[in-house]
């Protein structure tokens, strides 16, 4: 897919990504590049688009930036590897398998930017000022509220909790965590009678 300005990006479906350092390529010659086989290429939903509906807009009127980073918390759910934004109106899950690219850059200056896109939430990369690539956010299902909130009720109640309840200790805990009138220590002079 090109811009208006021409620069190239390629399109997951879920995200697109600037390429950059590459000569102007077709969809086939990009699919030539990953090694795709002639026979698999069929499989691949390819096509040499212009972006008119501005998914690659560099900036945008509404567009958010998220001061926040991640907020330093995965989950696993569905088989994604998740990661919360904080957002001034809630939390956008971000699937890290889209943000590894960006994660590999070589830069000192990435900004995340919210902004919607046909009714989706979407996170506009950019490096500076340069936007790099636009990842929709993975929304938040009913199941996965649920999972979350009962994960965080279990939490609060471990971390009111002191010591272990009778039912987890093990035998090895009564011989080696509990002291007894026979394994005290001894006085660092006994048997000297206090003279050198």
């Amino acid at each position: 897919m090109e811009d208006l300005e021409g620069s190239q990006w390629v399109n997951t479906m879920e995200a697109i990504y600037r390429l950059e350092g590459l000569p102007k390529m077709t969809s086939d010659d990009f699919l030539n590049l990953l090694g795709v086989p002639e026979n698999k290429k069929d499989k691949w939903e390819r096509g040499d688009r212009i972006d008119l509906e501005g998914l690659t807009k560099q900036d945008r009127v509404a567009e958010r930036e998220l001061t926040a980073d991640p907020a330093g918390i995965s989950i696993v759910y569905n088989n994604m590897l998740l990661t919360p934004f904080y957002v001034s109106d809630g939390i956008v899950w971000m699937d890290e398998e889209l943000l590894e690219p960006i994660r590999r850059m070589d830069s000192q200056y990435l900004r995340f930017f919210l902004r919607g896109q046909k009714g989706r939430r979407m996170i506009a990369v950019k490096d500076g000022l340069i936007l790099v690539a636009v990842i929709a956010a993975v929304k938040m299902s009913e199941d996965l509220a649920e999972k979350i909130e009962t994960m965080w009720r279990q939490c609060v109640m471990e971390s009111n909790r002191e010591g272990v309840w009778m039912y987890e200790n093990s035998d090895d805990d009564f011989c080696f965590g509990e002291r007894t009138e026979n394994n005290t220590a001894e006085p660092a002079d006994a048997g000297h009678g206090g003279e050198d």
